[in-house]
């Protein structure tokens, strides 16, 4: 209710003016069935028509879609309750209409007449109020002037009435210094974490009893989600591919064809300069030879780093021809040029020389038989859909579907947490979960380009798991929780020798464990390495005061070390605490006002049309 008003009352003269103007039925092409005068809701005496809801929420819809940058659809936007929304506004300002015309309120000629002469949209080229310009734009929004400026009329008193509601809230400074002295305040603190090596003694093994208690204590730990237990038949490319062997004459056919494939040519590794002119690169080649200057040394004197003229390995065909004919004339490392490349003269630097290679047919065979298999089976699985679509569309059980084809038996219990295998196909665990009990599905295409279909046999609900069967779970749980158990004892332990007295940094090389220092925090910040709770619990405590943190086995252990209060006569501190003020009144007038608006519905009794709501939301694509 109150983020329902707040978004309708601010400046929603000028937004009603601007969003007539901008968008309008007659632009996007809904009609309410019957025309106008349709009510779909009313306060006291007070209509919401239908074309008003339907103006709204078209409007509506264009702003969401402009946020989200594609068009929303109707049935999208009631899933996050736009049209209620909507429908909620135009009754808080029918309740508001009904006071009006109980209390006898009205904005006069003048003041709507200024509204419809200020409003840029409907002002010539001279910048003058333009009658023409003002017809066409109502027009577009399928109004008539006397409509329109009916709206303003009762927009500009529901204004009135609101500002009398709201203007007399005030909120004193005192309010927001004491919630930015809340929130505001910051702490330092040194805490460390205890942990299982400080117990005088390791932890016994549970009994029988103790671990029958863990179990019948923490259902909720060992509750085995929803089960559906399930028959499958599959048939997977891969699986056919194992049992197939191509002949030799099409292996040697396809190495034939590779081309390339299996023939790595000679690379070099080189670097590259490149300059302005061929001159200047003949000069820097003059310098290297002489001595003068070495290669990296020449690059570092034209800004270029290691990595700015590291060109990796290259291939013949990488290099432009000049380029190519001469990195790969050279017969070893060493620098050559000038040559001409695309990007200007270049000297080129040969680090090391990578001969060709070329995989041979029986190195290459396996890759090629595994792939030539592939193929097959992928066509074999293509070619197999149909006859068992046909196969369970005559009404073909699972079981002889697998005798009669190619394709495998399966079983498997899926729930929530099962993985391996099919359970991480996704189109495997779609069909699973949507599929009817002890009905064979249609085919699913999988991820491995397999074809599927299953029958759920039983669905079993949310079970505890037998303790027999999660025995060494429940052990290694039962061990942990004691463990927190004796270290939160233990930190209560220490809690009392540092409130008598002892100093942190003592109890820390006591302890054997680092003091770590954290802060200044703010409450609500995170300190991600301790244990959740542990700033919670820092703010919690008092001034130079301990504090405990117990989370999932890590106890941590904390002393205040300075608490800095919120300090409103620092620089910006008085801004701070105006713009609080502020803020807390504005909040709180919408909130005289919503509440204002909910007692005039309680008095005059509000009816809703949801028929005709319905009629009007199904004109909307």
């Amino acid at each position: 209710m109150l983020k329902t008003f707040r978004a309708s009352r601010s400046n929603v003269v000028v937004w009603i003016i601007l969003a007539l103007l901008i968008v309008g039925l007659a632009g996007f092409g809904i009609t309410t069935a019957g025309g106008g005068g349709q009510t779909v809701a009313q306060v006291g005496g007070s209509r919401v028509q239908a074309d008003a809801f339907a103006r709204a929420l078209d409007q509506e819809l264009r702003a969401l879609s402009a946020q989200i940058g594609r068009p929303l659809p109707m049935s999208e936007a009631r899933q996050f309750g736009i049209e209620r929304m909507v429908l909620a506004r135009l009754i808080n300002d029918a309740a508001l209409d009904d006071e009006a015309a109980r209390r006898g309120l009205s904005s006069g000629d003048t003041t709507v007449q200024a509204l419809v002469l200020e409003t840029p949209a409907f002002r010539g080229l001279d910048g003058a109020f333009d009658r023409e310009a003002y017809a066409f734009a109502l027009e577009r929004a399928g109004l008539t002037p006397a409509e329109f400026e009916e709206l303003l009329r009762a927009e500009t008193t529901r204004e009135a009435i609101a500002g009398s509601v709201q203007s007399a809230v005030a909120m004193p400074e005192i309010a927001a210094l004491t919630l930015l002295g809340h929130l505001g305040e910051r702490r330092r603190f040194d805490w460390i974490v205890l942990d299982a090596a400080l117990l005088p003694t390791a932890t016994p093994a549970p009994s029988e009893a103790e671990l029958a208690e863990f179990h019948a204590a923490n259902p909720e730990r060992y509750t085995r989600p929803e089960t559906r237990r399930i028959t499958y038949a599959v048939l997977d490319p891969a699986t056919l591919a194992a049992a197939i062997t191509p002949p030799e004459d099409e292996l040697r056919a396809a190495y034939a064809e590779a081309g390339a494939r299996f023939a790595t040519p000679e690379r070099r590794i080189v670097d590259r300069i490149g300059f302005g002119t061929a001159e200047e690169a003949a000069q820097a080649l003059g310098r290297i030879e002489s001595g003068a200057v070495g290669f990296d040394a020449l690059a570092a004197e034209r800004g270029l780093s290691a990595d700015a003229i590291d060109q990796g390995e290259v291939a013949a065909g990488d290099l432009a021809d000049e380029a190519a004919a001469a990195v790969f004339g050279a017969e070893g490392p060493g620098i050559v040029g000038p040559v001409a490349t695309p990007l200007g003269p270049s000297l080129y630097r040969i680090n090391a020389i990578l001969a060709a290679s070329t995989t041979p047919f029986e190195a290459a065979r396996e890759t090629l038989a595994g792939e030539r298999a592939l193929a097959q089976a992928q066509a074999q699985v293509a070619d197999a859909a149909a006859g068992v679509d046909d196969l369970l569309a005559g009404g073909a059980r699972l079981e002889e579907i697998a005798a009669e084809t190619d394709f495998e038996l399966g079983t498997i219990a899926l729930d929530a947490t099962t993985t391996g295998g099919l359970a991480d196909d996704p189109a495997f665990r779609e069909l699973a979960v949507g599929a009817e009990p002890d009905v064979e599905t249609d085919l699913a295409q999988l991820a491995s380009g397999g074809l599927a279909a299953l029958r759920v046999d039983a669905v079993e609900p949310p079970a505890v798991i037998p303790l027999a069967e999660i025995r060494d779970r429940v052990a290694a749980d039962w061990t942990a929780a004691e463990d927190e158990r004796r270290l939160a004892a233990l930190a209560g332990t220490l809690e009392a020798e540092l409130e008598g007295g002892l100093g942190f940094a003592d109890l820390s090389a006591r302890l054997g464990r680092p003091a770590l220092a954290a802060g200044p925090l703010a409450r609500g910040d995170l300190l991600p390495e301790a244990p959740a709770g542990l700033v919670e619990a820092a703010f919690a405590a008092p001034p130079a005061g301990v504090a405990i943190a117990v989370d999932a086995g890590r106890v941590a252990l904390a002393r205040i070390a300075e608490v800095l209060p919120f300090d409103p006569a620092a620089p910006e501190g008085a801004d701070v605490v105006a713009r609080a003020t502020a803020d807390m009144r504005v909040e709180a007038a919408e909130d005289a006002l919503a509440l204002f608006v909910q007692a005039l519905q309680a008095q005059a009794g509000v009816s809703i049309d949801q028929p005709l709501v319905d009629q009007v939301l199904a004109q909307f694509p």
